[in-house]
């Protein structure tokens, strides 16, 4: 069975400062792995070259198997993924929002409606699926932005500051979902 997510020595450098040094991990499928540190230690320069979003100056990642930086696109279909202060359509409703990534993500409708559904439900949102995503709290525009990460099912989800902004009780849930 394929690892999850496989960092092979990847470094990251940011003119003279070094964010992240040659680091290897290897995550199995079905864990839960957290990076832990102080603000500067390069977590999410770490997660952003496991995820695509930075090409690390050295090294190599891999998603199931499937080089991340050899074919971004196969390695991406593989992936959820949350980011620290990620943008939203906010001008959808939550339940616009997860069709119109469904639709990216090439998730047959009836599945989206169907994922919808149990997502909305799951993070306790289905009151609130027809409003306008900008007008959800902080902790609601997180649960969707998870659920958006969720969507197609993916092999491998990856979250930046998955609590952030979130009262316990949606944590909780979260933490229930994972």
């Amino acid at each position: 069975m394929t690892d999850a997510l496989v960092l092979e020595q990847i470094t990251k450098n940011f003119g003279a400062k070094r964010a992240v040094d040659a680091l290897s991990l290897t995550v199995p499928r079905g864990s839960l792995v957290g990076l832990v540190g102080p603000n500067g230690a390069g977590k999410t320069t770490t997660l952003s070259m496991a995820t695509g979003l930075l090409r690390p100056d050295y090294g190599r990642v891999l998603v199931g198997g499937v080089d991340v930086w050899a074919d971004p696109p196969a390695a991406k279909t593989l992936m959820g993924v949350l980011p620290d202060g990620l943008r939203l359509f906010d001008r959808l409703s939550g339940r616009e929002l997860l069709r119109y990534v469904g639709l990216l993500r090439r998730v047959p409708p009836a599945d989206i409606e169907a994922r919808s559904r149990e997502l909305l439900d799951a993070l306790g949102l289905t009151e609130d699926a027809d409003n306008l995503v900008v007008d959800y709290s902080s902790g609601m525009t997180k649960k969707i932005g998870l659920a958006c990460a969720l969507i197609h099912a993916p092999a491998l989800l990856v979250l930046d500051e998955p609590f952030e902004a979130v009262d316990p009780l949606s944590g909780e849930v979260i933490r229930g979902i994972l």
